[in-house]
């Protein structure tokens, strides 16, 4: 593949058609940038993804992650360590939890913001409506109910920010970057100190306590890499999911139709294929433990991998018109959520929430549609999403 066709700002303005030829060109690529392979088709993902023994999480320094998060983290750690921390993690998100509270936290959220801004017969359905759903209810999980959205959105922008920093060096960008992470520390410290003395139900109290022996807890600079992970991944992926999902629906009359004859039937099917079309989180590293052939490429024990998933979403070997939004189409399991065992742990959250935020979004905004005279922003490629959504109902 042409070195002008895979650079930082093409990936970031928009990485489809670099995915496209990658999978067809040069399906495992070097990329410069990054000093990381990227593996692009389906299949390869599959091997990388599923294959912890030879393609572990990287813990090198070297990387956005260890330079934003902090290491080690939940991303980078792999073994008995990373399976006690995911005891803490999972416990409050597991499936049968959150069939014990879902629609009793989460639907009052929806309808709320909903009913913000119903009257006005237009919004920015990103930043006015499915993320502040998506932090008030992730941020009431992690324990963080008494931080308003507006910080929580600031917080997980600025972080995204930081990960997608690593082409442009801005340094702005990473002056925002670190004084944002310096007040999360400074309002969870707090928060750790009452957890310690009062655990509770939260996902941060459970992070410093489960998964150790009994009178054991984990120190406040052991946790916050993890933390610092959880805050980006957990508050924004819900909210950018939901709105990918709109963006599909309405981008298709067929589509649009459809949802709009049954919220209810259709809301979770639009969810997932909203996932798979533009996947929030879009790419994961590995490091390769010992040398590897995959699909004709030499990888080389310490070399770095990126598993695309973004480009193993729409593998044309995959899925029929695998470039678009079908919320029909015979279910697949796509690879948004990742591969064990760093599969995501608040996958089914995600799409219980992302459910109960599309079906109401169709069902108490009549005639929803995109704004014609706004224009829709989408962007990013390590984390991509619809940043603003213009929309109209019928007020």
């Amino acid at each position: 593949m042409a070195n002008d066709a895979l650079t930082g700002q093409a990936l970031f303005d928009d990485p489809y058609p670099v995915y496209a030829r990658l999978r067809k060109e040069d399906p495992v690529a070097r990329f410069a940038v990054t000093n990381e392979y990227l593996v692009t088709r389906w299949a390869d993902c599959q091997t990388v993804g599923a294959n912890d023994a030879v393609f572990g999480p990287s813990d090198s320094d070297q990387r956005p992650e260890a330079r934003v998060f902090g290491m080690p983290n939940v991303l980078s750690m792999s073994g008995p360590e990373h399976q006690a921390l995911r005891a803490g993690i999972d416990y409050e998100i597991q499936q049968q939890r959150v069939d014990g509270f879902i629609e009793e936290l989460a639907r009052p959220i929806v309808l709320r913001y909903i009913e913000a801004i119903r009257e006005r017969g237009e919004a920015d359905l990103t930043r006015e409506l499915f993320e502040p759903i998506s932090v008030r209810l992730v941020g009431d999980i992690i324990g963080l109910k008494h931080v308003p959205n507006e910080t929580l959105q600031r917080w997980f922008h600025a972080i995204n920010g930081g990960l997608q920093n690593i082409v442009a060096q801005d340094p702005d960008v990473w002056a925002h970057c670190d004084h944002t992470i310096a007040e999360i520390d400074e309002i969870m410290g707090k928060m750790y100190d009452e957890v310690c003395a009062h655990p509770d139900n939260s996902v941060f109290s459970h992070i410093v306590h489960r998964g150790l022996p009994e009178g054991r807890r984990r120190t406040f600079d052991e946790i916050m890499p993890t933390v610092r992970v959880i805050i980006l991944g957990g508050l924004q992926e819900p909210g950018h999911g939901a709105a990918n999902a709109v963006y599909g629906v309405l981008g298709d009359a067929e589509q649009r139709d459809l949802m709009r004859s049954d919220p209810s039937a259709w809301a979770l099917k639009a969810y997932d294929e909203g996932l798979r079309w533009i996947a929030p989180i879009a790419v994961t590293p590995r490091i390769a433990y010992q040398d590897f052939d995959l699909s004709g490429t030499k990888i080389r024990e310490g070399d770095s991998v990126a598993i695309v998933l973004a480009s193993a979403n729409r593998d044309e070997t995959r899925w029929d018109d695998a470039e678009e939004f079908r919320m029909d189409r015979k279910r697949k399991g796509h690879a948004s959520f990742g591969y064990r065992p760093h599969f995501c742990s608040g996958h089914y959250l995600s799409r219980a929430a992302g459910r109960i935020a599309l079906t109401e979004a169709f069902k108490q905004l009549p005639n929803l549609r995109i704004d014609p005279d706004r224009p829709v922003n989408i962007k990013g490629w390590r984390f991509r999403g619809v940043v603003n959504l213009p929309g109209r109902w019928d007020a």
